[in-house]
Order: C-alpha cells, then sequence, then structure tokens
C-alpha cells in the first residue's frame, strides 16, 4: 500500500536512553553526616523515602524555608493589591442575594463555604475532593441559576492544596505530610 507523500515515514521506535549516573554527594544542602544513605534501602524503601523527602517543606534537598518563599513570592502581588481570588479572605456577600441563594448553599452544605459575591461572580472555599472540583463548580453555578439569581462563574478557592492525599498512592500507605 502507497501512502500519501504527507505522512512521514515510520523509522522503529527511538533508542532508549537513560539518564546519566549522578553522584549521591551532588548535594549542596545536607550536611555529609545528615545526608541519607540510598544504598542501603531496598528500591521499595528508597522510593518511599525519596517521596517523602520531595514533599516534606524542609527537606534535605532545599533549605529551609525556600518552598515558603517562593509561595509567598508568588502571591505577595495579590495581597497589595486587595485581590481576594486565590485566598480566603471574605469579601463584600450582599444579604439579600445570600437569602436568595441559601437553597443552593443549604444542598452544598459543609463542602463549600461562601466568601464573596463580586457582581455575578460568587467565590467559595471549597472543602471537597480536588478531582470533583470543576464539575462541583458548574453544579454550583446551575444550583445559582435555578434560586433566581444571574451567576456569570464560581470560583472554588483551595489554598495551596492541589491534589488528594487519599489517592497518592494507596490507602494503606499514604503520605500525609506538608504540601
Amino acid at each position: 500500500m502507497e501512502h500519501p507523500r504527507y505522512v512521514a515515514k515510520w523509522h522503529g521506535n527511538p533508542p532508549l536512553e537513560k539518564f546519566p549516573a549522578k553522584p549521591f554527594g551532588n548535594n549542596r544542602f545536607t550536611d555529609p553526616e545528615d545526608k541519607t544513605d540510598f544504598s542501603t534501602l531496598d528500591p521499595y524503601r528508597a522510593r518511599k523515602k525519596a517521596v517523602e523527602l520531595a514533599r516534606a517543606k524542609n527537606n534535605e534537598w532545599l533549605p529551609a524555608g525556600t518552598s515558603a518563599e517562593y509561595h509567598n513570592a508568588r502571591t505577595k502581588i495579590y495581597a497589595e493589591k486587595g485581590i481576594l481570588a486565590g485566598s480566603f479572605i471574605e469579601g463584600d456577600k450582599d444579604p439579600a442575594v445570600v437569602s436568595e441563594i441559601q437553597p443552593a448553599l443549604d444542598v452544598l452544605g459543609d463542602v463549600a463555604d461562601l466568601l464573596s459575591i463580586q457582581d455575578t461572580v460568587f467565590r467559595f472555599r471549597y472543602h471537597g475532593q480536588i478531582k470533583n472540583k470543576r464539575g462541583m463548580a458548574a453544579w454550583t453555578e446551575t444550583l445559582i441559576r435555578d434560586c433566581g439569581v444571574d451567576c456569570t462563574g464560581v470560583i472554588f478557592e483551595t489554598g495551596t492544596r492541589k491534589r488528594d492525599p487519599y489517592y497518592d498512592n494507596s490507602l494503606s500507605e499514604t503520605w500525609h505530610g506538608p504540601y
């Protein structure tokens, strides 16, 4: 069978390439006596320890406070300008609108707390699973419209929480460290 000229020819799979071996002592931030010796651990335990160290705020790969400094530098502009998006700071809520959307708030229950209402945009603090965040926001928008209130957007704030800790690995060996 002839192939058209605009279709690329198949030359087979590229050869597998591996990263070059690096020395364990390539760490500038940890004192040699505090260093974790991964060569003494079996592969399973070494991986678990590496994941734990990588997710910790004060791990041996970064100096203390680096993660917090990075986050503060990225969010400082919002505090300076008084922008509420991306924070849990409560804003203005019109009591009349809150009473109108009370049936929707009753349906949401403890999953979402109303933070502010800006024109027709509603901000909530979301406590549910991250995997359901987008669908819950769409459903909340529908609930608010069903109450007879004009709604152009719903924002669910989760802070620095970006993933569900119960779905990291398995239920028996979930690491519940700082994010």
